[in-house]
């Protein structure tokens, strides 16, 4: 078995795992993306990692602004992962004009720690195919990145990933790679056990690779999916939904009045969704330190007994197979 390391190694920075990078996206949200930038670059001593799309940076290139909070984060020493855009280009329908030279323009134009590469969501069918196609791309987008880091994306059906992650770690030899939790299953049962066999899949490389999951930011989902082999997510939960700091619960936005007297944001001057971007975050941070806590002393499964409601611990226990504590 693979010792599972507790962090990621990026230069003079660490990622404590699992980490969980607040996604900022104009799709599905309610404010602008500089907005959700300008929060997140303030707020770095509470989220001191974020992913920001590359898609959504090209318009604000010549605006100051936008790279003054993506410097500004990385200074304090916050991770910036920048997307491939190709999420914003697909919703969209800029599939046509969103071309990976654009993404090498955002590269250029932004610093970043970590980008994922310039994906395929309907990727050939052929295998062989397929992976010379996602390595053929991360070649290129690394060799346009400079230091940043440059994660594949693997898209296929859930009984195709294990292989084709295990093919394209081989063969690029990268430390990370990333999966979207949508190709992994319809129900999050069906998404741990995918996980799963990826992970054992990448372990049979003999060497520790970094399992991303794209799109996932339910903390009962990231508990989930953690003890079963993935070790980072992204997701746009956090400025989406209001969470109750007492059960990891996430409700509509309308609803914060009910839970933003949970955290000390609630006495602060700030904007109301200032004090609920913040309430959120506060919980994301210590919800995967804690979850960081059982990893290295081997107790997430614990963990998972003591923070999930009783009915949703026995399903997960009998259908993942947890041994009974």
């Amino acid at each position: 078995m693979i010792e599972r390391p507790q962090s990621i190694v990026l230069g003079s920075k660490q990622i404590q795992t699992p980490a969980y990078f607040p996604s900022i996206s104009s799709v599905k949200t309610a404010r602008k993306p500089l907005d959700y930038l300008s929060v997140l670059s303030a707020l770095s001593g509470v989220a001191d990692k974020f992913l920001v799309s590359a898609f959504d940076l090209i318009p604000l290139k010549d605006e100051p602004a936008a790279k003054n909070c993506i410097d500004a984060a990385r200074n304090s020493g916050s991770v910036v992962l920048m997307d491939s855009g190709n999420y914003e280009s697909f919703w969209k329908n800029a599939q046509a004009s969103w071309k990976q030279p654009a993404f090498h323009a955002a590269l250029e134009a932004y610093s970043c720690d970590i980008a994922f590469g310039f994906d395929e969501q309907a990727p050939p069918d052929d295998e062989d195919e397929h992976v010379n196609l996602i390595v053929n791309r991360w070649r290129l987008d690394q060799s346009r990145a400079g230091a940043c880091l440059i994660v594949p994306i693997v898209h296929g059906n859930s009984d195709a990933l294990p292989d084709l992650c295990r093919k394209v770690a081989h063969q690029t030899e990268v430390n990370f790679i990333a999966v979207a939790e949508r190709r992994l299953g319809d129900g999050l049962i069906d998404r741990a056990l995918a996980i799963r066999a990826i992970r054992q899949s990448l372990d049979s490389l003999g060497r520790y690779v970094f399992l991303h999951i794209l799109g996932t930011g339910n903390p009962i989902s990231m508990a989930v999916f953690s003890l079963e082999g993935a070790d980072s997510f992204d997701g746009l939960e956090w400025c989406q939904t209001v969470v109750d700091h007492d059960s990891g619960f996430l409700f509509h936005l309308s609803q914060a009045d009910f839970f933003i007297g949970q955290s000390v944001w609630s006495a602060t001057d700030f904007p109301f969704h200032i004090k609920v971007l913040s309430h959120n975050l506060e919980f994301y941070r210590d919800w995967m330190d804690r979850l960081h806590r059982a990893e290295t002393k081997k107790l997430k499964m614990e963990f998972c007994q003591f923070n999930f409601p009783n009915r949703i611990y026995r399903i997960c226990a009998e259908s993942l197979g947890w041994t009974e504590i």
